[in-house]
């Protein structure tokens, strides 16, 4: 998923209404006061005035965009899961739900209008309401903002699974991550170290049911030309085959560059002034496992290194977004240690 910067439209200027909603957020000095947030994993409702509107095009550009297929993945799964409903049955129950996106078409207003709040029903709660005068405004407005709109349900998403992670992240793997790479990192209870080397570490979750990995790599950093994709796929490859053996002799984790080719975009929320994201696909050499990955490589300024980390699912035969946007929560919780 390619975060870009939003683009500018007419008098409907979205870094303006951007700056303009969060000053109008519900703070959060009662959040203690709101009933908890309900809702599964990934979901957003939405909240329409008619059925019309979501048969018709405003339905249409809301799964083109929140509905699109994540990128890496095996099987096809979208970066959100839909739901909808109308607001005649927008009873209190609903206003409970985790991700809103509540539409008004109102043809006595002139300009198009976007809010989004925090905590607004309940909490955890992330609350888009868009305002607009007629159908093709709101097509106009969702797609000039679709950015904005995926990456502040995926932020909510990934500060709410923290939120379940973090009161057991104190604990010796963290502290050896804090030790080894001065990097400060929620890693739940569940995960264990499998290999610590020199400018390298993998930790892993392993259950019947499926196993999800972290992956961490350092070295001095030299030019810009180790954000490059192909230098930064070289960089995973000669460490999995060293460091991250398969079941059989001989056999070792790759990045797919075959099938499913990996993809890098900059992205501008990561705790870290200058990042790319990696997604794709991994697998064993010489053997018959594989899975989805994201990685974020960034610099470290105080000792002058460049990071990688990357993250990992498998889950053969089954739907992996969600665990992969677990360990994508846990790579995007770093900070260096100060």
């Amino acid at each position: 998923m390619v975060l870009s910067r939003f683009k500018l439209l007419g008098v409907f200027t979205a870094i303006t209404i951007w700056t303009l909603s969060f000053s109008s957020c519900i703070p959060d000095s009662n959040k203690s006061n709101k009933p908890r947030s309900i809702g599964n994993s990934s979901e957003v409702l939405v909240v329409l005035q008619n059925q019309e509107q979501w048969d018709g095009q405003i339905g249409q550009v809301i799964r083109k965009y929140l509905g699109q297929e994540q990128y890496g993945l095996p099987q096809s799964e979208p970066i959100f899961k839909l739901s909808h409903i109308t607001v005649a049955n927008f009873s209190d129950l609903f206003k409970k739900h985790r991700n809103l996106l509540i539409v008004e078409i109102d043809p006595t207003i002139t300009n198009s209008k976007m809010e989004v709040f925090s905590d607004f029903w309940a909490g955890p709660q992330r609350v888009f309401r868009i305002k607009c005068p007629s159908a093709d405004a709101f097509v106009e407005t969702f797609a000039t903002n679709e950015q904005t709109i995926i990456s502040t349900f995926g932020e909510a998403e990934r500060a709410r699974i923290l939120d379940v992670f973090r009161p057991t992240s104190k604990n010796k793997v963290s502290e050896a991550v804090q030790k080894q790479f001065k990097l400060n990192m929620v890693i739940p209870a569940g995960f264990y170290m499998a290999k610590s080397e020199t400018g390298f570490m993998w930790i892993r979750k392993e259950i019947p049911e499926y196993s999800q990995g972290i992956i961490i790599m350092s070295e001095p950093y030299m030019s810009e030309a180790q954000f490059s994709l192909e230098s930064i796929v070289a960089r995973i490859n000669r460490n999995l085959e060293q460091y991250v053996p398969g079941s059989s002799e001989g056999s070792f984790m790759v990045i797919d560059q075959k099938f499913v080719l990996p993809e890098a975009s900059q992205v501008d929320d990561f705790p870290a002034e200058y990042t790319i994201e990696i997604r794709g696909m991994w697998n064993v050499a010489n053997d018959f496992m594989g899975g989805p990955f994201v990685s974020y490589s960034f610099t470290d300024k105080e000792n002058k290194d460049i990071f990688t980390l990357m993250g990992y699912v498998y889950y053969p035969n089954n739907n992996k977004r969600d665990l992969l946007r677990q360990v994508e929560a846990i790579l995007y919780s770093v900070t260096p240690v100060k």
